[in-house]
């Protein structure tokens, strides 16, 4: 009897869980952040802010988007080792139709 009752919130609680946003290694990618305005004191720190922003507001929208896109994303974002939820969000967003104004930042991610 117990495992009539597990599987079904077993099943029911996949799906929340795969409309997660993943978590990326955005420390190093900031790390590694160069100013572009020389008056900029700390890429890194911005860097940071803004990709905690990306993040909470792919959060808002994540399962809004398919999963093959989602996944399409992340892993173009990723390619050269430094991930970026601003650059997944952008992504996403283009790819839907659904593109932002780009925010004009005051500093340049490696190899981008």
């Amino acid at each position: 009897m117990v495992r009539l009752i597990a599987v079904p919130v077993f099943l029911f609680a996949l799906p929340a869980a795969a409309a997660e946003v993943p978590r990326l290694e955005v420390q190093a990618t900031c790390k590694a952040a160069v100013a572009l305005d020389p008056n900029d004191k700390s890429p890194q720190a911005n860097c940071m802010r803004e990709e905690m922003a990306a993040r909470d507001e792919l959060g808002k929208q994540w399962s809004g988007f398919s999963e093959p896109l989602r996944k399409r994303c992340v892993e173009e974002t990723s390619i050269g080792g430094y991930p970026s939820y601003v650059e997944v969000l952008t992504c996403i967003q283009t790819a839907s139709g659904n593109a932002q104004p780009a925010r004009k930042s005051t500093y340049r991610r490696p190899g981008r």
